[in-house]
């Protein structure tokens, strides 16, 4: 662990920036609440913060983008990967816990499985992740209900936390520890009180996690409870407020469907898209002859759950929640995941 003030991070920022694009946490005036944005000029931008909790957008587009193409066709290299080189380099700076376990997720669908997505992998493998501890949490935030923490643990190159005067920085990577290497000149020892006041910090903002989901399951035991009510009509309760916009799936950190379409490029070729998709939509899951599994929107948003906390815990050992609280934010018809987990269990 290292002390590095205010003025030296600003300069480890600014080398970083010249191997990529970098990204820094920017608070909105209007809304409060935190939004990555491209550094295209030193000094940082005047609302920069690394401190508060996890920003509106997740990680996740920086590795899986919302929309680009994956082929052209008719030509010779239909099947060549563009090379690593034309990919950028990525720095993202101030992300939190539950979006940095995210991308260790949506690695393991995507990288990790007998098929690995080559589009996703080499964005990844280009995203440097700078941590940052939480210093306060949202109202819809949960992460301590699935077992993590408001600061970094694990995934993050670096990481830091705020303290007087500057961070408290750690190395969590290769690539981290080669950061600090090269820098060591911006480094010095943690001052006395330093690690003491980053820790109260800590047990405070973990102290109102619990206190805000108090009442609501542990995540831990949601796989078993709603396996019991797979068929039971509660879902048709929680269902039915439910406008099918897919907000939840587009803003969650852990979403990762896509669809294959095909376009026009110009009078001689195509173009095959990928783009995000959401189960939450009616053609999802339709298929030819206009069958469709879960024409219901009930059973569609009973997927997303049980998705979540059931067939992928089985599929790849995990509950694929971390807790971020975004769908809650983003849900326009207010239903919030944490209670509708509570009435399934209530009825358990």
């Amino acid at each position: 662990m290292h002390f590095i003030d205010a003025t030296n991070f600003e300069r480890l920022l600014k080398k970083l920036s010249g191997e990529g694009e970098l990204f820094v946490p920017v608070r909105n005036e209007e809304t409060e609440k935190l939004n990555l944005e491209r550094v295209e000029a030193f000094p940082l931008p005047e609302e920069t913060t690394f401190e508060g909790y996890r920003t509106v957008e997740p990680l996740k587009g920086f590795a899986q983008l919302l929309r680009f193409p994956v082929a052209e066709y008719p030509g010779a290299d239909l099947d060549e990967m563009p090379p690593a080189d034309s990919f950028p380099q990525i720095v993202a700076v101030g992300a939190r816990a539950c979006d940095i376990y995210a991308m260790e997720l949506v690695d393991k669908v995507q990288t990790e499985g007998e098929y690995s997505d080559p589009f996703y992998k080499v964005r990844r493998d280009k995203l440097c992740l700078i941590g940052a501890d939480c210093t306060e949490c949202g109202e819809s935030c949960f992460c301590t209900l699935v077992g993590n923490k408001p600061w970094v643990e694990r995934g993050a190159d670096l990481s830091i936390a705020k303290v007087s005067g500057g961070f408290l920085i750690e190395e969590g990577s290769e690539r981290g520890k080669a950061i600090l290497e090269e820098n060591k000149e911006l480094l010095s020892e943690p001052r006395e009180g330093q690690v003491k006041s980053r820790d109260e910090v800590r047990e405070r903002v973990l102290k109102e996690l619990q206190k805000k989901n108090e009442g609501f399951p542990e995540g831990s035991a949601i796989p078993e409870i709603i396996r019991e009510k797979l068929s039971d009509d509660i879902w048709d309760e929680i269902g039915a407020r439910c406008v099918e916009c897919g907000a939840c799936t587009n803003i969650c950190p852990t979403c990762y469907c896509f669809l294959l379409y095909d376009q026009t490029a110009d009078g001689e070729h195509f173009q095959r898209i990928q783009t995000w998709d959401s189960c939450q939509l009616t053609g999802y899951a339709r298929m030819a002859g206009m069958l469709n599994p879960r024409a219901r929107l009930t059973d569609r948003v009973k997927h997303r759950y049980y998705h979540k906390y059931d067939y992928l815990v089985l599929s790849h050992g995990a509950i694929y929640c971390t807790g971020c609280g975004r769908c809650i934010d983003s849900c326009s018809a207010g239903i919030d995941m944490r209670e509708s987990f509570r009435k399934v269990k209530d009825k358990a």
